[in-house]
C-alpha cells in the first residue's frame, strides 16, 4: 500500500507514528478495543487512519513496548489484559485518566497520591528555597484568580508540581511528570464534584504555609487532609481516611 497523501491535514505533531500511537492507545484504554480483542488488520487500519504501513507498524511497536498489545504470526495484534499494561507509563496513565475511569482506578490513583504527596510535602518543608516558595505563591494566586475550571486545574497542577520540585530529591523529580499526568484529569473531576471548584483553596494555602514555616509534620498532615477531602469528593462511598487531630484543629484556621 502506498503512503497516504495529505497526511498533514489529518494529523499534527512531531511524528506521524506518534499520532497513531495516541489514537490507538486512547481507543484501547477507553475500551473501544477490549482486552483480548484482535485489532483490525493492517490494510483496514491504514485506510481508516490514513497512514502508511511503516507508520502503523512503528506505532504498534510503541504500544507493545507499553504493554498494551502483542503481535503474533497468523493471529494479528491482540490487546493484552489490563494488569499486563505498563500502568506507570505517562501515556498509558493519561489515556486511562481521559477515558472516564471507573471507581477502582480512581481509588488506585488516590492511593498513589496519598502515599507520595504527604511525604513530598514534608521534604519540601525541609528543603524548599525562596524561589520554590515563590512558585507556590504564584500557583496559589492563579488558583484564587481562576474564574473557570480549566485555569484552576492548570494552576493547581503547578502548585503540586512545585512541591515535588521543592523536595530536593532527584529520584523523586521524575514522579512530578507522572503525578501531573494523573492530576490533570483527577483535579478537573474533583473540582467539578466540589460545586464551588475553589472550595479547596484554603487547604492548599495551609500546605503552602506549613512548607514556608518549614514545619515538616504540619506540611505532611495538611497535605493528607487536602487529599482526604479530594477522596471524599471523588469516592463518596469509599471508607474515610483518618485525619490526624492536629490537622482537624488547624483546619479551623484561615491563612491569608
Amino acid at each position: 500500500m502506498q503512503p497516504a497523501t495529505h497526511i498533514g491535514a489529518t494529523y499534527r505533531g512531531p511524528s506521524l507514528h506518534g499520532q497513531v500511537v495516541q489514537k490507538l492507545g486512547s481507543r484501547i484504554a477507553g475500551g473501544y478495543y477490549a482486552p483480548g480483542a484482535v485489532l483490525p488488520n493492517e490494510e483496514v487500519l491504514c485506510v481508516e487512519l490514513k497512514v502508511s504501513r511503516t507508520a502503523l507498524r512503528e506505532a504498534i511497536k510503541v504500544l507493545a513496548a507499553k504493554g498494551l498489545v502483542e503481535s503474533r504470526p497468523r493471529i494479528g495484534t491482540r490487546v493484552r489484559a489490563i494488569d499486563l499494561w505498563n500502568q506507570l507509563d505517562p501515556d498509558v496513565l493519561a489515556w486511562r485518566c481521559r477515558s472516564l475511569p471507573d471507581a477502582r482506578f480512581l481509588e488506585q490513583l488516590t492511593e498513589m497520591r496519598e502515599i507520595i504527596e504527604p511525604a513530598a510535602a514534608q521534604l519540601a518543608a525541609r528543603h524548599r528555597t525562596s524561589e520554590q516558595m515563590a512558585e507556590m505563591d504564584r500557583a496559589l494566586a492563579a488558583m484564587a484568580a481562576a474564574k473557570r475550571i480549566g485555569p484552576w486545574v492548570q494552576a493547581d497542577l503547578e502548585f503540586h508540581r512545585a512541591i515535588l520540585n521543592a523536595t530536593g530529591n532527584g529520584l523523586l523529580m521524575p514522579l512530578a511528570a507522572l503525578i501531573a499526568t494523573a492530576l490533570e484529569s483527577l483535579l478537573g473531576l474533583s473540582a467539578r464534584k466540589a460545586g464551588d471548584f475553589r472550595a479547596a483553596l484554603p487547604d492548599h494555602v495551609r500546605v503552602r504555609d506549613a512548607i514556608r514555616a518549614q514545619d515538616t509534620q504540619a506540611a505532611g498532615q495538611a497535605m493528607s487532609f487536602l487529599l482526604a477531602d479530594t477522596r471524599r469528593r471523588l469516592l463518596p462511598a469509599a471508607p474515610e481516611v483518618p485525619v490526624p487531630a492536629l490537622v482537624r484543629a488547624r483546619r479551623r484556621r484561615v491563612y491569608l
